[in-house]
């Protein structure tokens, strides 16, 4: 098997470059492909250091993607347009015209396997806990939507005996070299002299290391297909962390001041006040900073979220977590931004 090619899509992104190099490390024949010139991609000398070959490609042409797929026996396709402050239009040509576009390509190149990273936020609002892959999705922003329609299309091709497909839902995914996403989380946290802290606000922030998305979708690659095709598997680690907790433990781990606020918070107002202050955030980023904004609106609304959800079905087929509580990962990450002199904390 590790003499076939393994081809990492969106290999010059956070997801896409861990599982890149850990799939080298594993002693997998890998190619990488990307965008050529990106907000997100890695440099040619970024492949040559790890002996990776990388051809570019675009998954809205076509045409750039039997060069890529030639000989490649299982894609981990973790492109996408991850970007909540994006058009739903915007994000289907990207996760679903160009995933049919992949996937097109890969059954014409005689490709036996995709991994498909989706999102846990396909959940969205639910009433039935712990969620599990039984929940049935109700995606909220474009960005989840666009994600649980790519789900559909690779799963109806994988229902159809076309190709075989396992779909990951990972939480936030965090860790070193993380740029947008969960860092967005810690630089607003950080953003104030003193870190403030809604002891009584009951919302909990899901998460996911990095290396143990990656890890599972290697373990699904190699995992026994009747145990993973056509199958969804929710990612998530062990720790259930309240906001506040999680507040505190980023204060610690970057010696940040707290500012505890002991009153209950009306979650209704908060969110009310979220989304005025990420529309402040938008008018920002277009008049002055000319970049993505960092409070984006359609994030305040997981707010609402206070949910438990449920990794059994990807450890009832033997998957192990590396980084089960967020509670030491988190070092890893605080670490790096430490090594970074705190730059990816910068907000502007």
């Amino acid at each position: 098997m590790k003499n076939e090619i393994v081809l990492v899509t969106g290999s010059g992104g956070f997801n896409g470059r861990v599982v890149l190099e850990m799939l080298k490390e594993k002693g997998y024949k890998v190619r990488a492909t990307d965008l050529e010139v990106g907000e997100r991609t890695a440099s040619r000398d970024y492949y040559d250091s790890l002996g990776v070959e990388f051809i570019p490609s675009d998954l809205t042409k076509p045409e750039t993607l039997p060069a890529v797929l030639k000989g490649v026996k299982c894609i981990m396709h973790t492109a996408s347009l991850f970007d909540y402050s994006a058009t739903l239009e915007a994000n289907n040509v990207i996760n679903v015209d160009g995933g049919r576009n992949l996937l097109d390509a890969a059954i014409a190149a005689g490709v036996d396997k995709i991994i498909l990273w989706g999102t846990i936020g396909v959940y969205g609002v639910q009433e039935v806990f712990p969620v599990t892959e039984k929940n049935p999705p109700n995606p909220g922003n474009a960005y989840e939507i666009s994600k649980y329609e790519q789900e559909k299309l690779f799963l109806d091709y994988a229902a159809q005996g076309k190709i075989k497909v396992a779909v990951m839902r990972p939480a936030p995914v965090y860790g070193p070299r993380n740029r947008y996403g969960f860092i967005n989380i810690v630089k607003l946290a950080t953003a104030a002299p003193a870190i403030p802290v809604p002891e009584k606000l009951e919302v909990r922030l899901p998460s996911i290391h990095v290396k143990d998305v990656a890890r599972a979708g290697i373990f699904l690659f190699e995992a026994p297909d009747e145990k993973t095709n056509g199958e969804v598997f929710t990612l998530i680690d062990d720790s259930n962390i309240r906001v506040s907790d999680f507040l505190y433990l980023i204060a610690g781990l970057l010696g940040r001041p707290t500012m505890p606020i002991k009153i209950s918070l009306d979650r209704n107002i908060l969110i009310s006040i979220g989304h005025l202050a990420a529309k402040i955030s938008a008018a920002g980023a277009i008049h002055l900073t000319h970049k993505r904004p960092i409070l984006e609106d359609a994030t305040v609304g997981y707010l609402q979220y206070d949910y438990i959800f449920s990794n059994q079905k990807l450890k009832d087929i033997g998957f192990k977590f590396a980084y089960p509580d967020v509670r030491v990962g988190l070092i890893e990450m605080t670490d790096w931004i430490k090594e970074e002199n705190y730059e990816p904390l910068k907000l502007f």
